[in-house]
């Protein structure tokens, strides 16, 4: 496992790299509440939280990078993410930063919205998808009729 922290191909060296970063999610689902307390409920999938971290950039590049990444977020454009060894193809939601001594220490802040989480494919090939649950709900119900 590497760990590489890259965003939009800039990488963050040794300094600049968070102490700490996260993953994971919700499960997105609708409840259907029914009289006497039942519950119907329909998975939807994953719903993956903003992958969110800070820190400072230190060097001579470090107003640069601050620049680069702001112009990221400005364009609203899908980037790659690399990081503990993982890959997402994210958006740049909310970056912000913080002049501590031009041009050469800056603190920054920054939120990535998980556009697409290519290792969740494995989990839907697993559950074999919709179609593979329609499929099997056609051949349930066709096996009821006389």
């Amino acid at each position: 496992m590497s760990d590489t922290l890259t965003l939009a191909g800039i990488a963050f060296d040794g300094f600049s790299t968070p102490s700490a970063i996260g993953g994971g999610g919700k499960q997105a689902m609708v409840v259907h509440k029914l009289p006497g307390g039942s519950r119907v409920v329909h998975t939807l999938g994953p719903d993956e939280d903003n992958i969110t971290w800070n820190g400072e950039f230190f060097g001579n590049n470090a107003y640069t990078n601050a620049l680069i990444l702001d112009g990221i977020r400005a364009t609203g454009a899908v980037v790659p993410l690399v990081f503990g060894g993982q890959y997402r193809s994210v958006i740049v939601d909310h970056y912000s930063y913080k002049i501590r001594k031009l041009p050469v220490w800056v603190t920054y802040e920054i939120s990535c919205l998980v556009y697409r989480n290519p290792s969740l494919g494995v989990l839907g090939a697993a559950i074999g998808g919709i179609d593979a649950m329609i499929t099997s709900d056609l051949s349930f119900a066709a096996a009821l009729l006389p």
